[in-house]
């Protein structure tokens, strides 16, 4: 089976699309309605966004914002709030869930194409209860 990965369109359709698509996909589907929906919507309207779609339904989706090393390292380290920053050094990945893991890479390198050279970090939450982990990349 075939997949694209590519952008949506900033608008009601596609903010739709995706919130369905995190619903049914732990943690989000655990997390209040307007933190998440909030996320989606600035990473639409920032495009800091990417999906996976596959038989024409979203299969993946990935968010983040752009910020700087420092500010992202105060997030993942010191549990500071996450701000973004015109002058970006570095994106937080805020947001990102498949349905199957053949798609992570793929999203990934997509991602990494948009955002040259920029370090990305995130933050792991795992569906069975693990402890969640912080992750950072050095982009080059």
């Amino acid at each position: 089976m075939t997949f694209d990965v590519s952008e949506l369109p900033s608008n009601p359709y596609s903010l739709g699309i995706v919130l369905k698509f995190l619903a049914d996909h732990e943690p989000f589907s655990e997390f209040e309605f307007g933190v998440t929906t909030k996320s989606v919507f600035y990473q639409m309207q920032t495009n800091c966004h990417i999906v996976c779609v596959q038989n024409d339904r979203v299969a993946g989706y990935l968010g983040w914002v752009r910020t700087t090393e420092e500010k992202a390292n105060a997030w993942l380290n010191d549990g500071a709030p996450l701000l973004t920053d015109a002058d970006a050094t570095a994106i937080a990945v805020t947001v990102f869930a498949v349905t199957d893991r053949k798609f992570i890479l793929p999203m990934v390198r997509y991602a990494k194409k948009r955002e040259p050279g920029l370090t990305v970090f995130w933050k792991r939450y795992y569906q069975d209860g693990r402890t969640p982990t912080s992750k950072t990349v050095e982009v080059m």
